[in-house]
């Protein structure tokens, strides 16, 4: 704790809650082994695994130059996130791929429910004429009102 945060009881009350925090949240590393992920259970309560590792191709070794060399590739899938695999060519350029549905194995599916029933039109609706049509309705002649002549009187 620094000197002045006795000065200041709001900072010292913080930063004891940033440490609560990291105490309770640790920040995990990236890059860890395969061995310490959580097995997954199975029927039975065996423990196996989260990882299937296994080599592929030609697993013959080669001399080349000074020394050998082996083009097999090695494949490790997640058996946690069902389409998660990750290859890897002499240990160098490893490329991961995840083509899956983001469901992890064990847990429950996400099922939505059923939407309610569309509402019907209500009965009784009276037709209408066009509010704009494309073509201007006829409309009846009306009495010339300016010309004299016709004026009743």
């Amino acid at each position: 704790m620094p000197p002045d945060a006795k000065d200041h009881p709001a900072e010292a009350d913080l930063e004891a809650i940033a440490a609560a925090q990291a105490e309770a949240d640790p920040i995990a590393e990236r890059f860890r082994d395969l061995a310490q992920d959580t097995p997954i259970l199975k029927e039975g309560e065996t423990e196996l695994s989260s990882w299937v590792m296994r080599m592929c191709g030609d697993q013959q070794p080669y001399n080349k130059g000074e020394g050998t060399v082996s083009y097999a590739v090695a494949v490790i899938k997640s058996l946690r996130w069902p389409g998660a695999i990750t290859v890897s060519k002499q240990g160098k350029q490893p490329c991961s791929i995840y083509v899956g549905d983001g469901i992890k194995k064990g847990d429950s599916c996400y099922n939505p429910t059923e939407p309610p029933q569309v509402q019907s039109d209500p009965e009784g609706q009276v037709e209408m004429p066009e509010p704009t049509p494309f073509e201007p309705p006829e409309l009846e002649p009306e009495d010339d009102t300016d010309n004299p002549k016709k004026k009743k009187g």
